[in-house]
């Protein structure tokens, strides 16, 4: 992601935290929801394969200022970790598994991108070991993504995208 991307995807984040603030009673707070979560993953990849995007100076304001905003959209994400297991409970006739690995690593992006922020109190209300129990058993015959699916930058820690496989094409390089 080169900087004008980055620029443009924060100023978005920030339209989708005002409409979701402001509107949440006249929009589909879904939509701006899945807008925000799949900003946050774009950002957060693009922080993997770019660390010296931290030292940006409109990033880290990003981060101080969206963590305060995140304080007041906590729901949004609680009900996204929902949707998240009411999909894994369902049929998957398509892409269904690429979509759930792509939103859980939404919210991992999250709590990494947000350490030390005012948004770390609310962490322990992310519990994701539900939805991580869900991923377990759907994945054991929805899962398996080929490593050209993955997206560059996703760290091993993501151990969705390579589940049900219990070795990530990080740790079979080392071998």
């Amino acid at each position: 992601m080169n900087q004008e991307t980055l620029y443009q995807t924060i100023d978005r984040i920030f339209r989708v935290l005002k409409v979701l603030r402001e509107q949440y009673k006249t929009i589909d707070t879904w939509a701006e929801t899945r807008q925000l979560m799949d900003d946050t993953v774009d950002i957060y990849i693009a922080l993997k394969t770019n660390p010296s995007i931290e030292e940006d100076t409109k990033f880290q304001d990003y981060i101080r200022k969206s963590a305060i905003e995140l304080t007041s959209c906590t729901d949004y994400i609680y009900y996204f970790i929902i949707k998240m297991e009411h999909t894994l409970d369902s049929t998957f006739y398509s892409n269904e598994w690429i979509g759930i690995c792509w939103q859980r690593s939404a919210v991992e992006a999250i709590k990494e991108m947000y350490q030390n922020t005012c948004l770390e109190e609310y962490f322990d209300d992310l519990d994701t070991e539900e939805v991580d129990d869900f991923i377990k058993e759907k994945g054991e015959y929805e899962g398996y993504i080929p490593q050209a699916q993955i997206p560059i930058g996703i760290p091993s820690s993501h151990w969705w995208w390579w589940y049900p496989n219990t070795t990530t094409k990080v740790e079979a390089d080392k071998k």
